[in-house]
């Protein structure tokens, strides 16, 4: 697994003794986060105790074993992988799959609570418990030690699983895979990593019947103590987890003679290694440019001074990068530059850039002339100081959530410690750190970094260029030549605007109140303003400093003549790039530089409106914007060419993929082709796209505010940002306006149907089943039909993927659809060998048919736990309570459906889904779509 080191982690203590300066404190270690408990039992077992009440009674496990594939022998290629899949699948204390039952049992899903990966130096397996009762911990803590020295790993029950496992591996091939086996050769250059993959060997491994003993023996030699961390956060006595951790894992012995835990390296080399890869699937034509260096650890204050440096360098090259891409004569689209790190001890500085069909070479040389204009030049201290600003806005606003953090938040940043040797600190200490560090950093400091970074010499350097099938690519000595020309050019020095300027000069006048309403049960405040403009508002103590934010109103692109079609369907995408008022996008993102603050507009198919977020502090900034988005709209035709050229080169060989491709031809057939259909725009199509059409049409939806619905949700008062909110929404133009859509009629063709689109490049189907027609739309009909999905989910695991082997991860997924009509669209989802297609559709419909003979007790309430669980836990999130606002709105719910939320799911029973399965889950009126593999010319 790899980490990304462009999200520079820093790490905590209590704060005065460490906050000194750079001289004095650069060899002291950074300090572990006081609130982390860290005990070693005397078999070198480790463990993490992290208290924490979000989400309140809940409890996350995460059990570690520092092994991987990078120790499987080559009789072991895969074993590392497939014994991720064996703990599940019998042990001690759970024999056969009675693991899985019981946690489904008490609300715990399996792929989306109850998880597990496996990485070249890591395997970590991820439990989740609803509760700590004691029979809950009694179970939990069972399951965790058999994790660890219980798998039973019983002959039938791993040849059972080898076909799983296949399956698993069919998900992966691909162009993914093809790209792996070109690119690896060369980033694992002479590395023992090259030939360890974690997915494994499938037909010389885990397909082989036979040789079984050697999966035990890697459980044997790996699965110990001494390589073993718990970790532990939730809300918990400390006294009783450890005791229990005492009592699972004191016992447990170490193996004797004991195989050395060895750790790799990825070795150097002199010369740079260059791959061109062309492939029919490719979309987008790219080049990288990545150098190896060995790995720098983070260990003292120095280290994370420098990663503060890192991240403030990081935020300019990338600036500089994507102001060169929206230059009429860009000689790439897009471009980035980043450090990362990687397996094997390794760090990587990573420049790519995806350039236009056949300017390989063209946009090779821009990138790394940008990049040679820094090293020639350096940033200007205008740059830094800016950046300075935004990093110490970003970690002053992060250090406002301490306390409020979840437990999977606070279970990462442990995790990631113990395998990655990154910090874990206290969000106060990374605060007052990075504030102490930022006046100490000079243009000096980030200069030595680009030195560091931008090396033109030949050494551990590697360069891949990506294209489709019929691209026309430069040979490696051309590329070298290029990147030797460049390196020899004199470029001239970058030139910073300077921009002193008002978001608004003039604040709006302030619209009149005639109405609030209050919910108390809810604790919603709704204001309704003269001009027609309405907000919900939710204040909640979740975050400490969060406020989401967001509008909606009926309309949309169903409202556009058909010959405007697509300039309506763009409108948004179009007019929104173009800034505000006098100012351009770039110009808005100066003037909201460092502060935490966004919004876009947005028109779909059937609403309109904005989405955004800010900080408290910078809530006034989010109105003014939302503000300048309905009255200050502004064309940038420069920006409107630069947009659809792109768009016209990335679409052209965007159904390449045959993802893509299979997501378009669905779309068409659920619009039964009708010319309103949002398909993917030809490069033809693209040249008609009308920067006047699409701003007409966007003005004529947000000239008038009226019949807008805002909401607020997060950590403010209503009281005190009432003034705010008259003058910026309040003050909005009210003038009369369509607030209705239009139904054009399009429907999902009735009957029984199935559409193949053949054009897998590998040995793979993948199967949508889809089930639609009319269905009510209030709150209890869609708890019934997403009920009803979730235990078609289980019935398909325990039937395609467990009793026939066939498949790796079925699901069945319900949505509920209130525009343009009332319906329901339930989809079965599933992918596997071409050869077993049909045998598992026909099993698909099995278990649909015994659901409509009768629902099991058993998985009803297992889902319904969950279900519960879920609610439980997005009660103290704000991004919930503002999709329960909207719902509201366009569902016409209340709070007396809110409040019967819990009741509506234990009043679901067996008998009505029965009915329910039998009324929507026709096989006679249902729609099969199939990407299958490319038929082969006869």
């Amino acid at each position: 697994m790899k980490k990304a080191a462009v999200i520079f982690i820093f790490v905590l203590s209590v704060v005065q003794s460490f906050v000194c300066s750079a001289q004095s404190a650069d060899s002291r270690l950074i300090p572990f986060h006081p609130e982390v408990v860290k005990r070693t039992l005397s078999n070198g077992f480790t463990y993490y105790l992290q208290k924490n009440a979000q989400p309140k009674k809940q409890i996350q496990f995460r059990l570690i074993i520092k092994a991987g594939s990078i120790l499987e022998t080559e009789e072991q290629r895969g074993f590392a992988h497939f014994l991720e899949h064996m703990v599940f699948n019998g042990s001690k204390n759970f024999p056969e799959n009675s693991m899985i039952d019981y946690l489904q049992s008490i609300g715990v899903e399996f792929g989306a609570d109850l998880n597990a990966y496996t990485g070249y130096d890591e395997t970590v397996y991820m439990l989740p418990l609803p509760n700590g009762e004691k029979e809950t911990l009694d179970k939990g803590f069972l399951i965790l030690g058999d994790m660890l020295a219980g798998a039973t790993l019983s002959t039938e029950a791993i040849d059972k699983e080898r076909g799983i496992i296949l399956e698993e591996w069919r998900t992966t091939i691909g162009l993914s895979q093809r790209l792996k086996d070109q690119m690896y050769p060369l980033l694992y250059h002479g590395a023992r990593y090259l030939n360890r993959r974690p997915i494994g060997l499938m037909e010389e491994v885990v397909t082989k019947v036979g040789n079984d003993e050697e999966l035990r023996k890697f459980y044997r030699d790996w699965y110990r103590p001494n390589l073993a961390s718990l970790v532990v956060v939730g809300d918990f006595d400390q006294t009783d987890i450890e005791s229990r951790i005492e009592a699972t894992f004191g016992k447990l012995k170490n193996p004797e003679n004991q195989k050395e835990r060895k750790y790799y390296t990825v070795p150097s080399h002199k010369n740079t290694l260059i791959k061109c890869i062309k492939d029919k699937e490719i979309t987008s034509t790219s080049v990288k440019i990545i150098r190896k260096f060995p790995h720098k650890e983070e260990k003292t204050l120095a280290d994370l001074k420098r990663s503060v440096s890192n991240l403030l360098y990081t935020y300019m090259v990338n600036q500089r990068l994507t102001e060169v891409a929206q230059q009429p004569d860009a000689p790439y689209m897009y471009a980035q530059s980043y450090a990362t790190s990687a397996s094997g001890k390794t760090d990587r500085y990573m420049s790519l850039a995806t350039v236009k069909s056949g300017e390989v070479l063209n946009g090779m040389r821009g990138l790394m002339r940008e990049l040679l204009r820094i090293k020639q030049h350096g940033f200007t201290q205008a740059e830094l100081d800016r950046k300075k600003e935004i990093l110490y806005k970003n970690f002053e606003h992060m250090a406002m959530e301490e306390g409020k953090q979840s437990s999977g938040q606070l279970m990462n940043a442990i995790s990631n410690h113990i395998i990655y040797g990154e910090e874990n600190a206290s969000l106060t200490f990374k605060k007052n750190f990075v504030h102490s560090a930022l006046k100490e950093i000079t243009l000096a400091d980030i200069q030595a970094l680009v030195d560091e970074y931008v090396d033109e010499s030949p050494e551990n350097r590697v360069i891949f260029v990506t294209a489709p099938q019929n691209a026309d690519l430069p040979d490696e000595k051309e590329i070298l030549a290029a990147l030797a020309e460049t390196a020899e050019e004199k470029v001239s020095a970058y030139v910073d605007e300077e921009l002193d300027a008002e978001l608004m000069e003039e604040t709006p006048q302030a619209g009149k109140l005639v109405k609030e309403i209050i919910e108390p049960s809810m604790g919603i405040t709704t204001l309704e303003y003269a001009n027609g403009v309405s907000v919900a508002l939710k204040p909640t103590d979740f975050k400490n400093n969060e406020i989401r934010f967001s509008s909606l109103r009926e309309g949309g692109y169903s409202l556009a003549e058909l010959d405007n079609f697509d300039n309506a369907s763009m409108a948004a995408t179009l007019v929104g790039q173009g800034g505000l008022s006098e100012f351009n996008a770039m110009q808005i993102e100066r003037l909201t530089s460092g502060k935490q603050v966004y919004v876009g507009p947005y028109i779909h198919r059937y609403t309109e409106g904005v989405t955004g977020f800010s900080s408290k502090e910078d809530f006034e900034t989010l109105l003014q914007l939302t503000h300048l988005t309905f009255t200050a709209p502004r064309k940038d035709k420069q920006k409107f060419e630069k947009f659809i050229e792109n768009k016209k080169e990335y679409n052209k060989n965007s159904l390449n993929s045959p993802d893509s491709y299979f997501a378009d031809e669905i779309n068409k057939v659920m619009m039964q082709n009708s010319p309103r259909t949002a398909t993917l725009l030809t490069p033809e199509k693209l040249d008609k796209i009308s920067l006047d059409k699409a701003f007409d049409f966007y003005q004529s939806r947000f000239q008038s505010a009226r019949g807008m619905r805002f909401f607020l949700v997060g950590s403010f008062e209503v009281e005190k940002i009432k003034p705010l909110l008259a003058t910026y929404l309040g003050g909005l133009p009210g003038d009369k306006i369509r607030v209705s859509f239009e139904d054009h009629g399009a429907r999902p063709p009735k009957g029984k149907h199935r559409y193949e689109f053949p054009r897998n490049t590998v040995n793979k189907s993948k199967m949508i089943m889809r089930f639609t027609g009319k269905y009510p739309s209030k709150q209890k009909d869609r708890i019934a039909m997403g009920l009803l999905s979730d235990i078609l989910t289980i019935r398909l695991n325990q039937k395609l993927r467990e009793e026939i082997g066939g498949v790796y991860s079925p699901f069945a997924g319900s949505t509920i659809l209130q525009r343009p009509y009332n319906a329901y669209r339930m989809d079965v989802y599933f992918t596997c060998s071409p050869e077993n297609l049909d045998t598992l559709t026909q099993a698909a419909f099995g278990e649909i048919q015994k659901m409509k003979d009768g629902i099991s007790e058993e998985n009803l309430e297992k889902v319904k736990k969950a279900w519960l669980k879920n609610r439980e836990g997005s009660l103290k999130t704000n991004g919930y309570w503002r999709r329960v606002m909207e719902d509201q709105l366009t569902r016409g719910e209340t709070a007396k459906d809110f409040s019967r939320f819990e009741a509506q799911i234990q009043g679901v029973t067996a008998k009505q889904l029965s009915r329910m399965a039998r009324k929507y889950l026709k096989e006679e009126n249902h729609m099969e779509f199939v990407l299958s593999p490319e038929k082969v010319q006869q």
